[in-house]
């Protein structure tokens, strides 16, 4: 049954109605995302017993996001030119030939350079499936099918974090694993039925044209990924200094996964079934509450409270992106969605390349939680910015109501 056609099935087959099409997508997104979900919490943690300090490890993190970003302003050139199927392949090959490449030396400066490359690669993964899961959705299913999409990736997080519990972040047998999840992910796609969406019209980066339609949005995803860019690449930063285990970091991670991949569903069918904007004001609203908690008490809390905050933090965070973009891509022509999926990444990123930078100096001057407290300022404006609009778009829309009525009571005068 095409996607499409969702709005005219039973309640109870929604769901199914939403996944059919993507299945080999998601299958591929689970295999490529337990290998970054690995990479992305070794790689700080192996920075830190190497001894890099907290700006370099920072660096890490912007870099990732740089290379993100460039990333995000190739990729709809790429697709138009060979195609999603090739354009997913060719990032693939080029994030699997960069996990290996950590192994060749630990100096600081190439670590960041290899970083950037691989930001690169992962935006082409993400723009190519995020333009293909919008191709393939209307406005009734987008935020079931996102929230799908989002399951899968953050239960393929949690995978590749529990592989800490097998060897120590610099071993060679994790960035080999990493490597091989990567180049695993191209199986899927090549031997699926299912055809990708169209090419999109335009190879450009439509950034200033989304940015005058949708600014909140823009906005929006730009101080989601300030604080997203931090909260994953400095958590286990955060673990270390207040005395965990690598394993007990690798819980840390994992909890905060299983707490994303939990409510995924559920928010993404209560956005399809709500004005999307006001479920990003309360889910950034819970977010900030969170962080101040973990900021005022998580370097003393006993590890049971810390991991259930993890949880707690990981649920109302990891759900704003997406419910952010599918409201963005409500009042977008499926035509333009690899074009719009690829300014949403390019906006996250430029948030999530700064973000790490002010979080480590935040965390340098006032101890690691206040890595919680940097990330709690974001949130707060999210909330703020979205009510604000939604308040403002139902006045535009009440006002010509009232003015309308008062016109017909002059007639009737």
């Amino acid at each position: 049954m095409p996607l499409a056609n969702a709005t005219k099935t039973p309640e109870g087959s929604t769901v199914l109605t939403a996944y059919r099409p993507i299945v080999a997508l998601n299958i591929a997104v689970m295999l490529v995302v337990t290998g970054q979900g690995l990479l992305n919490t070794i790689v700080p943690l192996s920075a830190k017993i190497r001894g890099y300090s907290e700006f370099e490890i920072g660096l890490l993190s912007s870099a990732y996001f740089v290379g993100m970003l460039i990333g995000a302003m190739f990729n709809p050139r790429a697709v138009r030119h060979a195609g999603h199927v090739r354009a997913f392949t060719a990032s693939i090959a080029l994030a699997t030939i960069t996990a290996l490449a950590y192994l060749l030396a630990p100096d600081a400066a190439y670590w960041i350079a290899l970083r950037a490359i691989g930001g690169f690669a992962i935006a082409g993964l993400y723009a190519t499936v995020e333009g293909w899961l919008q191709g393939k959705s209307d406005n009734s299913t987008r935020g079931t099918a996102f929230a799908l999409y989002s399951v899968v990736q953050y239960v393929a997080w949690g995978i590749g974090n529990m592989l800490l519990h097998v060897a120590e972040p610099t071993s060679v047998v994790l960035f080999i694993a990493t490597a091989m999840f990567f180049s695993s992910g191209i199986l899927p796609l090549t031997v699926t039925e299912q055809d990708p969406p169209e090419r999109p019209a335009s190879p450009k980066l439509p950034f200033l044209k989304l940015l005058r339609e949708m600014p909140v949005g823009v906005v929006g995803v730009f101080l989601i990924g300030f604080a997203n860019g931090p909260m994953f690449s400095l958590a286990p930063v955060f673990g270390n200094e207040i005395g965990l285990t690598s394993g007990e970091v690798g819980n840390f991670m994992i909890c905060m996964t299983i707490g994303s991949a939990l409510v995924q569903l559920p928010i993404g069918r209560v956005s399809d079934a709500i004005d999307r904007r006001l479920l990003v004001t309360a889910l950034a609203s819970a977010s900030v509450a969170v962080e101040i908690a973990l900021w005022l008490t998580g370097a003393r809390l006993a590890h049971g409270a810390l991991y259930a905050l993890a949880a707690l933090l990981g649920a109302v965070v990891s759900t704003q992106y997406y419910v952010l973009v599918t409201h963005i891509n409500d009042g977008i022509p499926a035509a333009r969605s690899s074009g719009v999926s690829a300014v949403m990444l390019f906006s996250y990123c430029l948030g999530a390349i700064v973000g790490p930078s002010t979080a480590a100096a935040f965390m340098a001057g006032h101890g690691p939680s206040a890595l919680y407290l940097h990330n709690a300022l974001p949130h707060a404006l999210i909330a703020i910015m979205v009510l604000a609009n939604l308040v403002l778009c139902r006045s535009r829309v009440e006002a010509p109501d009232e003015a309308e009525m008062a016109a017909e009571a002059t007639a009737d005068r």
